[in-house]
């Protein structure tokens, strides 16, 4: 298993670039203080989401591989049922 750690400050300032690079390319005019406060604070939000989903994927990868592990080895969780007239037998044993 490799691990893939993202900080959610590589993120934000990722996407804060590509945020501020984007609006660049627009024909508007320069950009304040209240602007780059707000791009801020919404690529912050964005780095959050980002982060929590790359938690949940590989949470769910490592859940099948141990999945697909323990089928390889032959080991169940799930207890096998006993067929009605096993049960009668055992009834009627004891």
């Amino acid at each position: 298993m490799e691990q893939i750690k993202t900080s959610k400050k590589a993120l934000r300032s990722l996407i804060n670039d590509s945020m501020q690079e984007a609006i660049a390319k627009l024909e508007l005019p320069e950009s304040g203080k209240k602007v780059k406060k707000l791009l801020h604070r919404n690529s912050k939000r964005l780095a959050e989401i980002y982060v929590h989903a790359i938690k949940r994927e590989n949470k769910k990868k490592r859940k099948t591989e141990k999945f697909m592990e323990d089928a390889v080895k032959g080991k169940t969780k799930k207890k096998e049922k006993k067929s009605k007239e096993v049960r009668l037998e055992e009834a009627v044993g004891a």
